[in-house]
């Protein structure tokens, strides 16, 4: 096709292009207006292993995401209906309770010294029932 733009002329190769009818027509200034599209044509995606937050997947052609079944040595089994965005968040999950028990201990350890600091015994014995109670 044979096009000019500001007076310059130029060819243009156009794509051809399978055009599909749109079903509903419209209206404009009082004439009936036929619609048509573009048919879309699938466009194969890369497959990819990937690991997103220490979670392993796998991309495939068609888009679909499938989890990978290999697993770090300390991880635990996850259940066969279990999504990726779950096992991710009981993984985050389990750590954040690891690093709130960790900070309980510490925290009750200090009170624990700052109390036989102050030699009040009773408050000694109800932080190592505490103790007893974390473990």
């Amino acid at each position: 096709m044979r096009l000019s733009y500001r007076g310059h002329a130029y060819e243009s190769d156009t794509i051809p292009m399978e055009m599909v009818d749109f079903e509903k027509t419209g209206k404009y200034r009082g004439n009936e207006c036929h619609f048509s599209y573009p048919r879309h044509i699938p466009v194969p995606q890369p497959s990819h292993d990937l690991r997103f937050r220490g979670v392993e997947y796998h991309t495939t052609e068609t888009g679909a995401v499938t989890p990978l079944a290999r697993r770090s040595a300390g991880a635990t089994p996850s259940h066969p209906s279990e999504t990726l965005a779950q096992r991710a968040t009981r993984v985050q999950h389990n750590d954040l309770m690891q690093v709130h028990r960790i900070n309980l201990q510490r925290r009750l350890q200090h009170r624990l010294a700052v109390a036989q600091e102050r030699g009040d015994h009773e408050l000694i014995q109800q932080l190592e029932r505490e103790m007893q109670q974390i473990v």
